[in-house]
């Protein structure tokens, strides 16, 4: 996606923006939102922000279906899966995603749709 020059400053405008009112505390978390940074961990790049949203669709799509996937596992991996996506500072929905598409890529790539 190409974005034009005012696109470019109206984006870090409403970035610095944003940035003010949460180091002024006038930011309040969602409740029953969990964050997964410390308050002095590094800030977020393009790469992490990529990982969590990876394979996600587009509100703005309006897909006619959207797949969720519902799956049984054992407590192990569901505590292993969650411990993973909080050291990665993801959702375990994100997580999931990235390792199915790792996955994936590895053992059936033949197989990727085109």
């Amino acid at each position: 996606m190409t974005r034009t020059a005012k696109e470019r400053q109206d984006i870090r405008n409403w970035s610095e923006q944003l940035s003010a009112q949460a180091e002024s505390g006038q930011l309040e978390p969602i409740e029953g939102s969990r964050t997964y940074r410390g308050e002095n961990a590094p800030a977020m790049q393009d790469d992490d922000l990529l990982a969590i949203f990876q394979g996600r669709p587009r509100e703005e799509l309006r897909q006619p279906a959207k797949k969720t996937w519902r799956i049984r596992t054992t407590e192990e991996l569901d505590a292993w899966a969650a411990a993973g996506a909080k050291e990665e500072q993801i959702n375990t929905s994100a997580l999931v995603r990235k390792a199915v598409a790792e996955y994936l890529g590895h053992h059936h790539r033949t197989a990727q749709p085109a």
